[in-house]
């Protein structure tokens, strides 16, 4: 039966919401049929009037602690977008309704906690109802989830099978994070002094159900070093810890289509010489003291009511716009043979302007695309959900994405 709506946008009155939001209504308002929803009436009628959306597009209120509101509106459409977190706090009743009322759903959560629990809970369930439950979908993880797709499909299509080693090098980044990014970040570094939420947090397999013996003890980084696949310095990626457990759990999800000896990490590229060395090594220092910082209550306490942004508060338009990222996935043998590169770009801040395009075209693709998607569901990864049919969007939205061998 035909829904109302092919997309909602929970939390449209949040700072990424509305940025989800006015893009929808930018390039598609007139393509799609859609509304947006969160707790209050009033701020989503307020939302609607600033950004002048189509009086076709309702306002649905429901709240992230009331199942039965939030089955009210998952019923009513094909796919669902959550901007609301911490995730691991207002999360879980929109997942299983929409697992009750056989809704699709996308987020943009980094939080390995939730993305663990989700598993546990719904995944046997949504995929007896054929629902597509898809985390990560923005700026974690869709670059690494999607990159580390095209670069293996296309070993296996020149060199007959898959690259055992892999890794993501961030070639440059510029942007800011919002207050309810730090909310998150707080909330797992809350939950780390918990020894089972913190054995979660470093476990590389914890997304995965089965972990076969013959599976790498998988590497981390967390020092400045010089790396030969690039031939320059590089620093931990932050944001590593999270995207590498997304991308074994799609290797597992895809019945080890990388290979069970696959290796698969993440590192910030910082230069060549002396001063890249330099430069890495002043970085991890940096954000070192900055965790450090943030795990105890006084200090934390104080960097977030005079420096950090508040919840609802994140980079102008303006901003956005000044951003970008670049990064290249390199993979090849053991012996470094069958070197095979994917380099993805985009001129948006990333953790705003770029994810916001993602999570809306993941959306999108949901939704209009699914003749064209894999056939499979649970609680999945980008690349397991949508295959490569989210890069033709990306594409047409206007990110870079190549592929050489």
């Amino acid at each position: 039966m035909k829904r109302d709506f092919q997309i909602v946008i929970w939390g449209a009155t949040g700072f990424t919401g509305q940025i989800v939001t006015e893009y929808l209504h930018d390039n598609y308002k007139n393509e799609i049929r859609w509304a947006i929803a969160g707790r209050s009436l009033t701020k989503l009628q307020s939302v609607k009037n600033r950004l002048q959306l189509n009086d076709s597009v309702e306002c649905l209120v429901g709240d992230s602690f009331d199942t039965e509101s939030l089955k009210a509106i998952t019923s009513r459409t094909d796919v669902i977008i959550s901007t609301v977190g911490p995730y691991a706090l207002y999360g879980k009743e929109l997942i299983s309704a929409c697992v009750q009322t056989k809704t699709d759903y996308c987020d943009l959560t980094g939080e390995i906690p939730f993305v663990k629990d989700s598993v546990d809970l719904f995944h046997e369930r949504a995929k007896e109802n054929n629902v597509k439950i898809v985390h990560s979908c923005g700026y974690d993880s869709i670059p690494s989830d999607i990159g580390c797709l095209l670069l293996q499909e296309k070993a296996i299509e020149k060199h007959g099978k898959p690259l055992s080693n892999v890794k993501l090098f961030i070639l440059g980044l510029k942007g800011k994070f919002s207050g309810g990014t730090l909310v998150s970040m707080i909330n797992l570094m809350k939950e780390a002094k918990n020894p089972e939420k913190r054995k979660i947090q470093t476990n590389p397999y914890i997304l995965c159900k089965d972990v076969i013996a013959e599976m790498p003890i998988q590497r981390i980084q967390n020092f400045a070093c010089y790396d030969p696949m690039i031939e320059k310095w590089t620093a931990p990626f932050i944001m590593a810890r999270f995207n590498t457990r997304i991308v074994f759990r799609s290797n597992e999800l895809m019945e080890y289509k990388y290979g069970l000896n696959f290796m698969y990490d993440e590192s910030l590229v910082v230069g060549r010489g002396i001063k890249g060395k330099l430069r890495g090594g002043i970085l991890t220092i940096g954000i070192g003291i900055m965790i450090i910082l943030m795990s105890i209550p006084i200090t934390r306490w104080i960097l977030v009511k005079t420096i950090f942004p508040k919840p609802g508060e994140g980079p102008s338009k303006a901003e956005r716009k000044s951003g970008y990222f670049k990064m290249m996935l390199v993979g090849g043998n053991e012996d470094g043979g069958n070197r095979t590169e994917v380099f993805i770009s985009d001129i948006n801040d990333p953790g705003y302007g770029s994810t916001s395009i993602m999570l809306a075209e993941s959306a999108l693709c949901l939704a209009l695309d699914s003749n064209h998607l894999p056939k499979q569901y649970g609680v999945i990864t980008p690349s397991v959900a949508m295959g490569t049919s989210i890069v033709d969007r990306l594409k047409k939205a206007g990110f870079d994405i190549s592929v050489s061998d």
